[in-house]
This record gives C-alpha cells, structure tokens and sequence, in this order.
C-alpha cells in the first residue's frame, strides 16, 4: 500500500508526539506509509491554511490536540480519513482551570469526537470516554523500541535499588508516596532509590541517587535499578495516564512494581510481570518480595521483556496503523 498522511501536532518536543508519532515515521514508511509531519501555527491564517492541505492528503492524524468548534469543521470537510490519537486525559485539566476555560475545552472534546472517523486512544479509559461521545475508537498504548534497552542483569545485592523514571510534571506523585517508601526502607535492608528526571526527589525518606534523564543515558540508567516502580494517585488525569514508565521498565527487564490506576491496570501482568499494590502496606510487602529474592526479579524481568516484544514494541504500532490505513475507504 501507499499512503501519505498529515499530521498535526502541536509540540514536536512533546513525549506523546516523539514516543507515538515520530518513533514510527522510518518503520511505517517501509510499510508504504508517509508521514508529512506539520506543527498548528498559532497564527489563525496560518493555522487555517494548513488545515485546508488536508484534501491533498489520504489521511490526517490530529495528534493530542483538540482544536476548536469551526478550526475542527475546516479539518473535516478538506480530510478525507480523520484520525484523532490521544494519550492524556485532553478532555479535563491536570491543574485547576476556570469556568469558561472548562467549557472552551469540553467544546473542542465533543467537537473533536464527533469529527473523527477514528479515535486511536493509548488506555481504554481514555477510549471509553470517546465511545460515550459516540466516537469509533481503538486502543494503541504508548510503545518503544525495545533495541534502544539494555536488559538488567539480576544478581544478588545487599543494597537493593528501586528506580523511578519520570519528570518535573510527576514528580510529584512520587512524592505524595514518601510514607510507602519510608515503610519500605524500614523493611528492607540498605534499601535505595534512582531517580531519572529533570529534577531530583528532595526530602525523600530513604537515600536516593539522582540521574538526569535524557534519551541517550536512560537506558543504561534504568539498569542500575533492580524494581521498576510506578506510583500513581487517581483522579481524572491519571486515570488517562497510559503507563509508559511501566513499558520502559518492561523494556530494561525490570520487575514492576505499580498503582493499579488506568493503564497500569492493563500492563502489567499480577504475580508474572510485577504487582499491583492498592495500600501502602501491599506496596511494601511487594517491594519486600522482590528485594530479597533475585530469581524472582529475574523471572519477572524476563516476563516483562517478553510482553513489551510483544505487546508494546514499535513494530506492534506501526501494524495497528497500517492496518487502520490499509484499505481506507472501508472507514
């Protein structure tokens, strides 16, 4: 097949953007697939120009970012097939926000679901809440290329390392975990914590190595960890999350130690690939078992690294669009 799609993106530095559009550009062109990749001009000319370029294309992928009422009618006359991927909980607001900038974003939801012929949503609570608009939609979780890990080596330690992979942005729901951490570190001997982010965990109840993150060293960083660990608290955006930390510690061969909020829930596999705790004592109790027993990290480890080849590769997502653009005209 060839295909030539547009896509729309609003931040060419955004996770979601390098992690669901940009890791696919090379592999899905030798699938016949190409992606013209465009940032929305904040100029409204500009913005509108472009956006009436989509009738030149077979397809447009709007990526994450909801557009207005009228912008969203222009994309949908001029698109031939209209895909909207989303991996955030776009719909609400990640901090506290005003009346009218709540309806300004309810109105781009409801727009940008009744326009697109197919909402590719990375957990399936984000699609749910597209269905209930009575969008078409798939689940795509986030993914990588497992080639660009290292796979951690287990061996016995008697300063076990938990490692937490994250940023300035959620950081602080590690934060809001220090009494678990603190009960963990009480629990298991010379236990340490790694973080990779672009800000260290200040004031945490245990010792802690910080390792700024960028792509280049992220992988050989996660090795120095022995558990993975995802704490996530619930509300309406992290219910959206979709547990990418979860898929890179997968990746490294880490065991996982998760919130089972969203997408945690979907990736990780209870007692084969890691664990999902619901209350400080259960997380400590699970950070206990794979602290002091290597063979299960490993085995863990190792399960998890099957799973993400898987299930949460690059190749996996390039198939699920080549599949949806395929044959087109059956949308």
């Amino acid at each position: 097949m060839v295909a030539n799609v547009l896509v729309i993106t609003n931040n060419l530095k955004q996770a979601s953007f390098r992690l669901r559009i940009e890791a696919l550009v090379e592999i899905l062109k030798t699938r016949g697939i190409s992606l013209d990749i465009q940032v929305r001009p904040r100029g409204i000319l500009a913005r509108r120009q472009l956006l009436k370029t989509a009738s030149q294309y077979d397809a447009v992928i709007l990526q994450r970012k909801m557009l207005d009422p009228f912008d969203t009618r222009l994309l949908r006359e001029k698109a031939r097939k209209l895909f909207f991927d989303v991996d955030d909980a776009v719909m609400f607001h990640s901090r506290p926000v005003g009346p009218i900038e709540r309806w300004r974003t309810r109105r781009r939801f409801t727009a940008t679901a009744a326009a697109a012929d197919r909402v590719v949503a990375g957990n399936e609570y984000l699609a749910e809440l597209f269905r209930r608009q009575g969008a078409k939609t798939i689940v795509l979780p986030t993914v990588v290329d497992p080639a660009h890990y290292q796979i951690k080596l287990h061996a016995q330690t008697q300063s076990p390392k938990l490692v937490w992979i994250g940023s300035k942005s959620t950081m602080p729901y590690l934060r809001q975990f220090a009494g678990m951490l603190e009960q963990s570190a009480r629990r298991v001997t010379g236990l340490k914590l790694i973080t990779i982010a672009d800000v260290p965990f200040e004031g945490a109840p245990l010792p802690v190595e910080h390792v700024p993150w960028s792509v280049e060293t992220e992988s050989a960083a996660l090795c120095r960890g022995d558990i993975g660990i995802a704490p996530t608290p619930v509300d309406q955006w992290t219910l959206g999350k979709c547990g990418f930390k979860i898929v890179q510690y997968m990746a490294a061969g880490l065991p996982v130690i998760a919130s089972p909020v969203g997408a945690n829930q979907e990736i990780v596999v209870e007692g084969q690939t890691g664990f999902v705790p619901e209350n400080p004592n259960e997380w400590a109790d699970a950070i206990v078992k794979l602290a002091n027993d290597c063979s299960k990290r490993q085995t863990m480890g190792a399960a998890g690294r099957t799973r993400l080849e898987e299930q949460f590769s690059t190749e996996r997502a390039a198939d699920a669009w080549a599949g949806l653009l395929e044959d087109i005209s059956a949308l």
